[in-house]
Order: C-alpha cells, then sequence, then structure tokens
C-alpha cells in the first residue's frame, strides 16, 4: 500500500465484542472506553423491514429504542458550505417513533451499579440486557432488571420488548424523620396497600403535611422503607417530521409533513405483578401531549421532547441522565426528597443530544404518548418480579386494520428460533489464524455479518440500504453499486434471498425507464446508481453521473443466478427476462460505431469508481456492457427450455422489443472492445487516459477524499477507489490468466485510496489469485471484516457498513477458496496463505451445500446437503462429484484431497531469514540507537550523583546485546547488566511505557524511536546479494518469512517495499512479546516462522547471525540448516568460535549428519538457487 495515499483500516489488539457460545458479547475491557454508539449499531434489531435502534443504558435503568420504518423516507440536502467536495444529503422521515421503557422510584429513574451485560444471541436474533443491583436514589431498594428485544419473521412489521424487574430488596438506610412519627411517612396503612393510579407518594405530600418533621437523619429500618414505583412506557413521534391523526397509544395515525406517506401503529402494553404462584395486572394511565410554543416567551411548553429523553446536559454531561416525566396535573413538582432537600424531580433536563440518533444541532419537538403503571411498594407487598411488555405493529397504509392479536414476545423468538436453526445447519464459515490470541476473534465476524444478512434477507423485496437501517442518515439510501456484493454474498449463502433482491431492483423498473427518458433514451431503463424512491439521487457538483454499470451488475447477477439455483418458478423467469432484457437494450443508445461499423465505442461514461470521471475506454463499462449483452443472449436461449414461446413473447410484446432491435443489440455487444493492456506497462488501464494523470505525490491524504478534496483535484491524480480493473478481473476471470493478477494488483495496489470498504475485498480476491499461497490477504480480510465490530473508521454513529458485511464471506471464498462461478460450473482452487492455521466455509449451489474446510495437511469436501453436486478441484482442475448414491454407485459425500507442495526446490520448502541479515551494518545503526538512548539516561545520572558512568562501547554493546542469552521471554537482560555495571537498576517494565519512563521497555521504546528516526534519515542498504537470492528464491515456490526480536521491523520494510513483497509472514518484537517468544539461543523465533508459512522445519532453512555462542546443535537439527551470515561490526572486532556440532549419538538420533551450521561470507553469497542447494548439500564449502 501507498502510506501517503491508502486510508488506515488497523484492527485494534483488543476486541470491542467477543464470540462467547453463540452470544455476541461487548468486552469489558472495551465497556469502559469505547462509545455507545458502537454497542448501538452492533446490538440493534431488523428483519429488513424494522430498524430498531437502541440507546446502550448507562447511568440509568431506562431502555430507549428508536424505530425505523422501509419505504417511508426520503431525501434532503444539507447544508454544503463545510464540505470541499461532493455535498452532503441527508434522509429525513425513517424514525417513525421512538420508544423508553422507565422505571420511577418516587419520582426519580433508579441508577445503575455497573455495565449491564448486553449480549445479542446468534441463535434466536433476541438482544437482552441485564443490570444488577439497580439502586433507588437514597439506596433503600436494590433490583435487577432484564430486558430482551426482538423483530418479527412472519410479519415484518411487528416487533415487542419486555423489561422483567426482578429481586426487590429493602436495605436500611438514614433517613429525615420526625420523633415520634411512625415511619411511614404520613401514609396510612390502607393506603400502603392500594394499587390506585392515585396512591399518595412523598411527591405529592410536602413537609409541612407531616406534623413534627425534623430534617434531622435517623436510621430507618427495612420495615419503616415505602416506596411509589412507575413503570412508564413512552412513544414519542417527531411532529418537525409527521402529523399525528389518532393520539392513543393503542392506534397512532401518522402522516409524513413532506412525503405523505402514511403509517398506522398498533401498541398493546401490559405491566404484571408476580407474587409467588399468583400474579396482578396493573392498570395503566395515559396521557398524551403534543409540542407547543410559548408565543410569549418564545419556548417550548412543559411537554416538549426534552422531558422524555435521557439528557446530556445538566450537572452531569453523561449521555444517559436521569429521565422526568411530566404527572396529570401538568406542573412542576418542587417536593422535598427523602433527605429534606429540595429536589424538583421533574425539572427539564439538558437539551436533546442529536448524537442519540439524529442530525446535528437539530432540537426535537415531538408529540409524547405515555402510559405508565403505579404500584406502592413496602415490605409488605414486595413482589417476586415486574414485567413489563410492550408489542408494536407499524403498517405503512392508515386504513390497516387492527391485527386480530399481536403475537407474544416469547412466539416471536420462537419463530426467528426456528428460522435461524435451519439457516444455521446449512452455513458454515470458520477461521482460526496462528497469531489469534483471543479465542474464536477471527471467526466472529464471519458469524455476526452471516446473521446480519441472513435477518435483512427477510425484506429484501423492499430493497437493502447501505446501513441496513441501523441508523439514519446517508445510510438509508440504497447504493445499486453495492448490490453486486450483496448478489455474490447471496447467491453463495441464500439463493432465493438473491432472487429478492433481484425483486426490490425490478420494482425500480418504471422509475428506472423514467430517468433513461430524461437520459434522452427512447427505450430501455438506466437504474439509478444511488436511491431511495426508485429516482436518480445526484449532486449538483458531481459531474460525473453518467454511471451504467448498475444495468451490467444486474444483468451479471441475473445469469449467475439462474446457474445457481436449483429451480426458478415460471412467473420468476418472466419477471427475471423483463429485467435482463430491459437493462441490456441501453447500450446501443450510450455509444456509437466507428472504424466502417466494426468497433462500437463506449466513451465518457464513467465505471463504479467514483475517483474516475468520465473518460474514454474505460475498462469496467467496456467489459461489463460486452458481457451483459452476452449474458442476455445466453439467458434468452436458456428460458426457451421452461417457458413457452406465447410466455416470451408477452415478454418482448410488454418491452415493444423488436427484432431488428435485438438484431441490432447483438452486433453491438460484438463490436464492443476491451482495451487492451498498456504497451510499456503491460497492465490494464482504468480508462485510455488514466496513464496520463498526475501522480498523487508524498502528501499525506485526508480520507474520505470525497469530502475534503475538490473533485477536479481527484480527477486529475493517478489513483483509485474501487479498482474498477480487478473488479472486472474477478467478476469475468475466465478472460484473464494469473499473470493478468499479478501485474495488475502489483500495478493498482499502491494506487488504491481504500476509501470504500469494498475496495478490501476486490483487493483480497486480487491478491489471492495473483500470488496464490504466498499471499498475504489476512490484513486487508481482517480489516474488512472487523469495520462495523471494532469500528474501524469510527462511523458508529452512522450505522454498519452492509457492503463490507456482505464482502468478508466472498472475500474469503473467492479468494482464499479460490472459487469461481460462471456458466461453466462451480471451480475450487483453495490456498492456505501464511499465518491462516485452517478456514472453513459453506457454498449453496444448484440445491446442494457444499463444506471445504483447508487446513496444513488436507483439503476436505463434504456435501452437507442436497443429493449430488459437480465441481472442478485445483488446477489445472480435477472433476469431483459428490452425491448420495445412485444407481450402483455407493454413496460419496465426503472426499479428502492432501495439500501438495509448491516449492520448486528439492531440499527445502522455505527460508527464515533474520532482518539484521540482508541489510550491511544493520547492527551499527542498532549500537548508534543504543547509544544516543543510553547516553541520555547516563547523563541524567551523571548530574545527579556527581559521579562518572562510562559510556557504551562497541565492544560491550556486542558481548551483552549481540550475544546476550535470554532464559525465558526478552527481558533485555544484555542491556540490564550493562546498566547494573555503572550502578544503574532499572525495572523491566511493559511494552506500553513510555520512552521517558526509567523502565528497560522504556529505554527500549526510546531506542526504537531513536533508529526509527534515524532509518528515516538514512535508510541502511539493501545487501544485493541477498537481495539477489531472496528474489529467485520467491519465484521459485519458497516461502519466505522475515523475523526479529526488534520492533523496528515494521519501519525497516516500509522503507523497503520491493524486498518486503517477498516475504509471506513476519515477526517482529511486538509480536514476540504478544507470544511470550523466548529470547536468544532459544529457536522459538524461528520455529514459530516456520509455522506461519505451513513449512515443517526438516525442510526450511534459517538465515541468521552469530550463531557461534550459546546455541544447542540438537535443537538446532531440528531444521534443515542454518547459515550463518558474516556481520563485519562483530567479526572485525572479535573473532568467530567453532559453531555448535552433533555428537555421533545425536547424529544417529536425529537421522543426519553435521554441519547443522554453515557459515556464509559477504564475498560469497550464492547467485542462485542452485548454488545454495550445493551449500547445503555440503558440496560447497
Amino acid at each position: 500500500m501507498n502510506p501517503f495515499l491508502a486510508r488506515d483500516y488497523d484492527v485494534p489488539k483488543r476486541p470491542i465484542f467477543l464470540l462467547e457460545g453463540r452470544n455476541v458479547v461487548q468486552s469489558t475491557e472495551a465497556s469502559a472506553f469505547v462509545s455507545n454508539s458502537v454497542t448501538d449499531s452492533v446490538m440493534y434489531s431488523t428483519n429488513g423491514n424494522l430498524g430498531l435502534r437502541h440507546q446502550s443504558e448507562v447511568e440509568r435503568v431506562g431502555f430507549k429504542t428508536e424505530v425505523l420504518l422501509n419505504g417511508v423516507y426520503h431525501e434532503e440536502a444539507m447544508d454544503i458550505s463545510k464540505y470541499k467536495g461532493i455535498p452532503c444529503t441527508n434522509e429525513v422521515g425513517a424514525s417513525i417513533c421512538t420508544v423508553d421503557f422507565d422505571c420511577l422510584l418516587d419520582g426519580e429513574s433508579g441508577t445503575l451499579a455497573s455495565i449491564p451485560n448486553r449480549k445479542l444471541n446468534l441463535d434466536d436474533g433476541a438482544y437482552r440486557s441485564h443490570c444488577t443491583d439497580v439502586m433507588s436514589a437514597d439506596g433503600g431498594l436494590i433490583f435487577n432488571t432484564s430486558y430482551v428485544r426482538t423483530v418479527g419473521r412472519t410479519d415484518l412489521s411487528m416487533w415487542g420488548a419486555q423489561v422483567c424487574y426482578s429481586d426487590f430488596r429493602l436495605v436500611a438506610i438514614r433517613s429525615p424523620a420526625s420523633a415520634g412519627s411512625d415511619g411511614n411517612f404520613g401514609f396510612s396503612n390502607s393506603v400502603m396497600g392500594s394499587y390506585a393510579p392515585q396512591s399518595l407518594s412523598m411527591d405529592n405530600v410536602s413537609d409541612e403535611a407531616v406534623p413534627g418533621r425534623s430534617l434531622h437523619g435517623v436510621k430507618c429500618s427495612q420495615n419503616d422503607l415505602n416506596y411509589r414505583i412507575e413503570f412508564v412506557v413512552v412513544i414519542s413521534i417527531d411532529q418537525e417530521s409527521w402529523d399525528i391523526f389518532h393520539k392513543q397509544m393503542d392506534q397512532i395515525y401518522q402522516c409524513s409533513l413532506t412525503s405523505e406517506k402514511k403509517v398506522t401503529t398498533f401498541t398493546e402494553v401490559e405491566c404484571v405483578v408476580n407474587y409467588g404462584d399468583t400474579h396482578r395486572l396493573l392498570q395503566a394511565e395515559v396521557e398524551s401531549t403534543q409540542w407547543v410554543r410559548d408565543a410569549e416567551s418564545g419556548t417550548a411548553s412543559s411537554f416538549s421532547r426534552d422531558r422524555y429523553h435521557m439528557g446530556t446536559g445538566g450537572s452531569t454531561g453523561a449521555r444517559d441522565g436521569a429521565s422526568s416525566f411530566s404527572n396529570t396535573e401538568l406542573k412542576e413538582h418542587g417536593n422535598g426528597d427523602r433527605d429534606g432537600r429540595n429536589n424538583s424531580n421533574f425539572l427539564r433536563p439538558g437539551s436533546w443530544n442529536y448524537h442519540d440518533f439524529h442530525s446535528p444541532n437539530k432540537a426535537q419537538k415531538s408529540y409524547v404518548i405515555k402510559k405508565r403503571f403505579m404500584m406502592p411498594l413496602t415490605p409488605e407487598t414486595v413482589p417476586d418480579s415486574v414485567v413489563l411488555t410492550f408489542r408494536a405493529c407499524h403498517r405503512r397504509e392508515s386504513t390497516e386494520q387492527r391485527p386480530p392479536a399481536l403475537p407474544t414476545i416469547e412466539e416471536m423468538i420462537a419463530d426467528q428460533k426456528t428460522a435461524l436453526e435451519v439457516f444455521w445447519k446449512t452455513f458454515d464459515a470458520d477461521l482460526k489464524l496462528q497469531d489469534e490470541l483471543i479465542p474464536s476473534r477471527s471467526s466472529l465476524p464471519f458469524v455476526y455479518n452471516a446473521f446480519r444478512m441472513f435477518m435483512v434477507s427477510h425484506g429484501l423485496e423492499g430493497g437493502l440500504s447501505r446501513s441496513g437501517l441501523s441508523a439514519a442518515g446517508d445510510g438509508l439510501q440504497f447504493n445499486l453499486s453495492e448490490y453486486i456484493y450483496y448478489g455474490l454474498y447471496y447467491l453463495l449463502t441464500q439463493p432465493e434471498a438473491c432472487l429478492r433482491l433481484l425483486k426490490s431492483v425490478y420494482h425500480m423498473l418504471p422509475q428506472s425507464r423514467e430517468y433513461a427518458r430524461g437520459l434522452s433514451m427512447s427505450h430501455g431503463a438506466v437504474f439509478p446508481l444511488k436511491t431511495i424512491s426508485g429516482m436518480h439521487s445526484t449532486h449538483a457538483a458531481n459531474v460525473s453521473n453518467a454511471r451504467f454499470h448498475v444495468n451490467a451488475e444486474i444483468g451479471f447477477l441475473i445469469a449467475l443466478y439462474d446457474e445457481a439455483a436449483e429451480s426458478i418458478a415460471a412467473e420468476d423467469r418472466l419477471l427475471l427476462l423483463e429485467l435482463m432484457m430491459e437493462s441490456a437494450r441501453i447500450w446501443p443508445q450510450c455509444g456509437e460505431w466507428q472504424d466502417d461499423h466494426t468497433v462500437f465505442r463506449l466513451d465518457n461514461i464513467a465505471g463504479t469508481d467514483e475517483y474516475n470521471s468520465n473518460a474514454s475506454g474505460n475498462f469496467y463499462v467496456n467489459i461489463s456492457a460486452r458481457r451483459h449483452i452476452a449474458s442476455a443472449f445466453l439467458f434468452l436461449k436458456r428460458q426457451q427450455g421452461h417457458l413457452t414461446e406465447d410466455q416470451m413473447n408477452s415478454v418482448f410484446a410488454s418491452l415493444e422489443m423488436t427484432g431488428h432491435e435485438m438484431a441490432e443489440l447483438q452486433a453491438v455487444g460484438d463490436g464492443i472492445l476491451v482495451p487492451q493492456r498498456h504497451e510499456r506497462l503491460g497492465v490494464y488501464m482504468v480508462h485510455d487516459n488514466f496513464d496520463t494523470l498526475i501522480d498523487w505525490g508524498n502528501e499525506r491524504a485526508t480520507h474520505p477524499l470525497h469530502l475534503n478534496y475538490h473533485p477536479i483535484h481527484i480527477y486529475r491524480r493517478k489513483l483509485i477507489d474501487v479498482p474498477e480493473v480487478l473488479l472486472g478481473m474477478l467478476l469475468y476471470p475466465d478472460e484473464f490468466d494469473q499473470r493478468d493478477f499479478l501485474r495488475n494488483f502489483e500495478y493498482y495496489l499502491p494506487l488504491c485510496t481504500f476509501d470504500s470498504p469494498e475496495s478490501l475485498f476486490v483487493m483480497v480476491h486480487a491478491l489471492c489469485r495473483a500470488r496464490l499461497n504466498f499471499s498475504q490477504p489476512m490484513p486487508l480480510l481482517r480489516s474488512l471484516a472487523n469495520i462495523d465490530l471494532d469500528n474501524i473508521v469510527y462511523s458508529a454513529e452512522g450505522g454498519l457498513h452492509f457492503s463490507a458485511m456482505a464482502a468478508t464471506l466472498p472475500g474469503l471464498i473467492f479468494g482464499c477458496g479460490g472459487v469461481w462461478v460462471s456458466h461453466k460450473g462451480l471451480q475450487v482452487r483453495p490456498i492456505l496463505p501464511a499465518r491462516i492455521e485452517r478456514y472453513s466455509f459453506t457454498i449453496q449451489w444448484r440445491g446442494a451445500v457444499l463444506r471445504v474446510l483447508v487446513d496444513r495437511v488436507n483439503i476436505t469436501y463434504d456435501l452437507i446437503s442436497g443429493a449430488s453436486l459437480r465441481f472442478i478441484h485445483g488446477t489445472p482442475g480435477e472433476r469431483i462429484h459428490l452425491h448420495t448414491g445412485f444407481g450402483r454407485c455407493p454413496e460419496t459425500t465426503h472426499l479428502v484431497v492432501p495439500r501438495t507442495r509448491h516449492s520448486q526446490v528439492v531440499q527445502f520448502d522455505g527460508v527464515v531469514l533474520l532482518s539484521d541479515c540482508f541489510f550491511d551494518n544493520l547492527l551499527e545503526y542498532s549500537y548508534r540507537s543504543w547509544y544516543k538512548t543510553l547516553e541520555t539516561l547516563f547523563d541524567t545520572y551523571r548530574v545527579l550523583h556527581n559521579r562518572p558512568i562510562p559510556s557504551l562501547t562497541p565492544e560491550e554493546f556486542i558481548e551483552e546485546v549481540v550475544y546476550q542469552l535470554e532464559d525465558g521471554e526478552i527481558s533485555f537482560s544484555g542491556i540490564n547488566r550493562i546498566l547494573q555495571r555503572r550502578g544503574v537498576y532499572l525495572e523491566l517494565g511493559t511494552p506500553e511505557d513510555a520512552e521517558i519512563v526509567e523502565t528497560r521497555y522504556g529505554l527500549a521504546n526510546a531506542k526504537v524511536a531513536e533508529m526509527t528516526e534515524m532509518v528515516l534519515m538514512s535508510p541502511p542498504p539493501v545487501n544485493p546479494g541477498i537481495f539477489s537470492l531472496l528474489k529467485d528464491l520467491a519465484e521459485n515456490g519458497v516461502a519466505l518469512a522475515v523475523v526479529s526480536y526488534s520492533r523496528s521491523l515494521k519501519q525497516l520494510l516500509a522503507s523497503n517495499p520491493q524486498l518486503a513483497r517477498l516475504f509471506v509472514a513476519s515477526i517482529d518484537g511486538e509480536e514476540a512479546h504478544d507470544w511470550k517468544i523466548k529470547g536468544r539461543p532459544h529457536l522459538d523465533l524461528y520455529m514459530r516462522a516456520a509455522e506461519k508459512i505451513h513449512v515443517d522445519t526438516n525442510r526450511c532453512l534459517v538465515i541468521s547471525h552469530h550463531l557461534d555462542r550459546g546455541f544447542d546443535a540438537k535443537d538446532m537439527s531440528r531444521f534443515r540448516m542454518f547459515i550463518d551470515v558474516e556481520d563485519p561490526f562483530v567479526s572485525s572486532r572479535f573473532p568467530r568460535r567453532p559453531y555448535p556440532s552433533l555428537t555421533p549419538e545425536e547424529s544417529k538420533e536425529r537421522r543426519r549428519d553435521n554441519p547443522v551450521v554453515c557459515r556464509l561470507e559477504l564475498s560469497r553469497i550464492p547467485a542462485s538457487i542452485d548454488e545454495l542447494e550445493d551449500m547445503v548439500d555440503g558440496r560447497k564449502a
């Protein structure tokens, strides 16, 4: 990657979420420093029609949910003055209401004692939150809460939530009371036993109502405590977006003020108090209040929206402040609290925080409907539990009748569980890395993303927005350029869901036809790049809006779905045929014939990459259009065996598509020429003028570019966002060979900005196809998979990235799995890149489910569903047929294929290289860095203690640092001896110690900083002989790994990209510390490196330095050979000692001869692999 241009997608070491069994839970380490908006996004609920964004409870025991509904929102422009690039828009009307649950104890919300335990269950789809030891304001009442929320599946308009308050405990407190008072503070026993909503409480009893009341605190026993508890459900509707007609909670009619969309909401709320074997249903008190502006003061009335939310202002400044609800009499209460202080718990809290759900600085005015259930609580009336249940149904029309009965929470959860159980039986996606410190961390994103994609698949006919209804804002747009990734995902996992996705596109045909007419096209349909209602959402500043590639991608998905599906109903075939032909017939109107009607040119049409404007000869547009037309005719031919002639004629009649137009369309398809490789570079250009653009230079880019630079500034630079050339090669791989992938990947990687998550997927695929087993896809794939789970781009408030979710599994399947899907069928060519211990995935193809498991030894295929499946395995290709048995053929549902060795060298398969060996005099850099670091420390001690401290000499550095012997993990024992010899004693410390901290790790960090600066100012020269040898090894299929005990390795590799690309794995000091790798002379560092590149140690060479002291020959004999490269910094000061060798008994035991170490002088570096093999064989001294 280009460090100046590429966006940073580093995955943090500490995950925010963990996978525990089948539950996604928030890490306790991350809870303290991670924004609640991250949890709110990851833990939201959806079924593709409804989106329920929960606001995490932090200080209070209230639960709040914003309800988003698909198909009721539209777009409006925002203030664009602060944007340098394309202006931003805001989607309004998606949030139909917010629902709050609260428990008020004498008018105050319960306070949380600890961070709630939140989890999302992947087996039943329910979100659950458990709060323990919730406390009243005075500390006299403690209880627990359990919250659960789910969405409907059978009826996508339904959802429900439930809160169970349990384990009530009364605790003795110190409270104000009068001498001689009875402890009930003015309540008679008869009142305290009442359940009427009008029961008295401390809030409506003044100090004067209790004769002789004193402010002196006395101890209040448990028997004296009593509380008024209110269980409250509040529905709030934004009056700036909605007009409300029917103003009861059980049935609400609302109409959009801007789009005239209508929504009917039906709700059921109940509160049940449980006492042992009996229960009691509390009666509700309902209030409905709209926002009214005070004409005189210009302020909102007491029933403004701000009175019903978790505020952020006030003294606390916390996000989840105490919730306040007004009483029935519409007045402020200013009664004393239990301590006798004037505490008006109904005073207006701070202003509404937009970041909860909406756009910045937007003051909300809402219509509020509140339903509350009141009960007193005394020692005599402590219940076992109180269950508050809310169920809702949101329909898009105002004429909808109330459903006969809303399903219970348990029924909705059971319905989801049944569907998910079927899904998980045929789905598998697992990945385990060798350097995985936290169990299941690599598996979590694959499982979580699959769960999310399954949940939204229920409502796919309504389209799939960018954020999947996880948040309001521009994420609610339907970005049809992302549908190619959605479609690829569903083709592999749920082909029936891919059909629903295509139907959502079909529903846009009327608007797309209208858009085509607006572009002066007489027929056909142009599908929008971005839309809400089916019409194209464009921006005035976007001069590059002629993008027709979406049509071709729709055609690609239709053709591929026809190949992948087991069966397609006739009505669906007719639908797909109309969609295919209507999308394909635009191409003759997009270009012109040239060269005597032999070449059809498509110019001034931009592809999917928004960073490249309209230009002639766009590669992706041309190849997509040509293949689109070819697929349309192939698809038409295939339908002739499934549809009658009358059915097909009816489609063409409705399209008014004639035989002449069909012939012209076919001729255009034959006339489109895909741009050829660049003569000098040997790669395909994005467009004809791409090579003439200006390089980005050494300015560090500000991401995303389209919000920080003018479009013209971007269009003039040689850069890409989504690598169109590589995307075209991904979709149509049969037109390219492995060399094409290699050349184009290496050319476009340093030009990619990675502003779009999809670019990570395209690069993962291209990398794996280019370098096969020597690829390193995990950094890119991990970033893609964890964008939302680790909030990598800090975009949690905008919701989830469904394009990244959809692309994660195809990244594994098409990349590492080597899967191709085309009209030629299914092909699987798995690889096992470095760092991956094993991975597995499933593919649905023609009614069967294939499971592929790849590990270091074998590739295993299992037919886990379906009767028969044929596919091509490996290269050049072996045809495999898995089946459940037929005729005289026995069942074959399981097949194991051994992984083959790819090295072309007889003696070894891999080489592990110590980083010091391929740089000239790197130890001199290390010595100077330590010298400066220690001198800074010694100068301080010289002044403080007024005594001479000798400086570090090269000889002492060699003896104590270069040849240091560690008993276990790296502890800088040599540096420690140098310090103690001078009377300086420092603790080891931790790797997180700052450079100024006086610990050994603090010194090491200072040394790393010093060496980094030296490397940047004067990079150490790479030894040309070593570089040539490494390059030759890599080209002959030998896996290379580079290792170092220093944390400077990353900087060294970054400054030498041509060298870095040769290695498929690396280990630096940071990883050595994380994995507790033992220091020199232990061989753990080399053993782990061999493991990472999947090479047995007995077929692995180690190229290192300074092997003449401390090493054990028997341990070293586990490797094929150690090669000790001469180091002038050491050899010029110390003579070499004899290398360790095996005794006769050890040679017999190990079944090998000496030597185990071979000396390599810099003047005699092998010029070829042949010479290196001769050295290993002993034919060359």
